[in-house]
């Protein structure tokens, strides 16, 4: 497992099933806050609300979110109710990109050492009336619906953050989450390609890849079986192999990339079984560079687009929450390294360098006091990206495997010449690496 000590982490996702957190924001706010986003400019997910506070609110945003504020329920610092006009502002965090432009701290110190989180889903919510802080009347609370990217695979808690401090303060467990009855696969993020297995059943099959758009640059396909029901295995179908079908239909699964429910036509003979496009050598590369082009493309819209998840919570204070649980490494790389960014050296020093890992919606932030503690995960898809002054981005595009042997190692950064003005620009800088 690896330990460091980093400024800020992955995403997060948010709890459910009605639980009440601790009060923690219902006092001096004057502090100063933790939270140094590195980039400037907007890069958040917010939505702004403009409330009735003597009525219930239910305030929802196009990702499928939505929170209920009830009735009388909002006071100034002295408790005294507010029946002004309120403005709410419900900031989100659902990507590994979000999280490095926010500046929230992810560190979790337990037992005297410090652990990088692994979250789901962030958010924070405040609101105010002319410019002073808003609080929630005691005993009342506000029921948050998150939409979220994750599911309950694996053992999210949630926490509360002091943001004058930067530490996370344990809550509860998570509870059950259910299905957003708005979610359509067809618009979200695409499948990753797999490549070929050299153990699955191949069925080869002629069929005309021409008539449809998303096989047809593909040199040849076998397909593997991908079904687990004995009714979907060719090899348990005493017709399959002796009849004559005289055509074929593909139908989309939208549960892997490039997998269908395959048919087999012959008049009242028909047979359907499961399988996916057994893809290798060049076909695996265009497949994970059209992969790559989608992505990004659906990532710079993807904070309006309905989330499959909701997780549902009632907190009884304004401020930042999450669902986390501690990023384990079972086989991490670790290594002295140093960072060199030729023209732009004398930045050296002020110079943000994050570890992305994309698919587990992780970032692990090394600032320069810890790049001799460096480390990486080698099951990992890790991608090495720098932030310095003024929106300048540096990234690692080299092959990051080369150092996994290494005791030390100096990465060679390119500098983009484009600045990074909004959160379009950090994810094409992300895709490109």
């Amino acid at each position: 497992m690896l330990k460091h000590t980093p400024i800020a982490l992955a995403l997060l996702l948010f709890a459910c099933g009605g639980e009440e957190s601790s009060n923690q924001n219902n006092s001096d706010t004057n502090t100063q806050s933790v939270i140094a986003p590195p980039l400037e400019g907007n890069f958040s997910n917010s939505t702004v609300f403009t409330i009735d506070p003597t009525k219930e609110n239910t305030l929802s945003t196009p990702n499928g979110s939505h929170f209920t504020i009830p009735a009388n329920a909002l006071v100034d610092a002295d408790g005294k109710l507010i029946t002004e006009q309120v403005t709410v502002e419900f900031d989100q965090y659902h990507s590994a990109i979000d999280v490095l432009a926010s500046g929230i701290p992810m560190q979790y110190d337990t037992l005297g050492e410090s652990y990088t989180f692994k979250t789901a889903g962030m958010f924070t919510l405040e609101a105010m009336v002319k410019d002073n802080p808003v609080y929630v009347k005691e005993g009342e609370s506000i029921a948050i619906n998150l939409a979220s990217d994750k599911s309950e695979e694996e053992p999210f808690n949630f926490y509360a953050l002091n943001e004058s401090t930067g530490d996370w303060t344990y809550e509860h467990n998570s509870s059950p989450i259910t299905r957003n009855p708005n979610f359509d696969p067809l618009a979200y993020l695409p499948q990753k390609p797999e490549p070929a297995s050299d153990s699955a059943f191949i069925l080869d099959v002629n069929l005309d890849q021409s008539n449809y758009a998303e096989l047809a640059d593909f040199s040849g396909i076998v397909w593997e079986y991908t079904g687990t029901e004995d009714s979907l295995d060719p090899r348990l179908n005493e017709k399959f192999g002796k009849t004559r079908f005289t055509d074929i239909d593909l139908s989309p699964t939208n549960e892997k990339a490039y997998e269908y429910f395959m048919t087999f036509k012959s008049g009242a003979n028909n047979f359907t079984t499961r399988v996916k496009a057994a893809l290798s050598g060049g076909d695996l590369d265009l497949a994970m560079a059209n992969f790559t082009t989608k992505k990004t493309s659906i990532s710079k819209k993807i904070d309006s687009i309905q989330k499959p998840f909701i997780r549902s919570v009632n907190i009884q204070g304004f401020g930042t929450y999450n669902y986390d649980y501690i990023y384990h490494i079972e086989d991490p790389v670790q290594l002295m390294a140093d960072f060199d960014f030729g023209a732009h050296n004398d930045q050296k020093d002020k110079a943000m360098v994050a570890v992305v890992y994309e698919d587990d919606a992780a970032v692990v932030n090394y600032p320069k006091s810890d790049w001799k503690r460096f480390g990486l995960n080698r099951h990992g898809e890790p991608k090495v990206i720098a932030i310095l002054p003024n929106n300048k981005i540096a990234v690692y595009s080299e092959n990051i495997k080369n150092c996994y042997d290494l005791k030390e190692h100096t990465f060679n950064m390119k500098v983009l010449d484009k600045t990074v003005e909004t959160k379009a620009d950090l994810i094409d800088a992300l895709a490109g690496i």
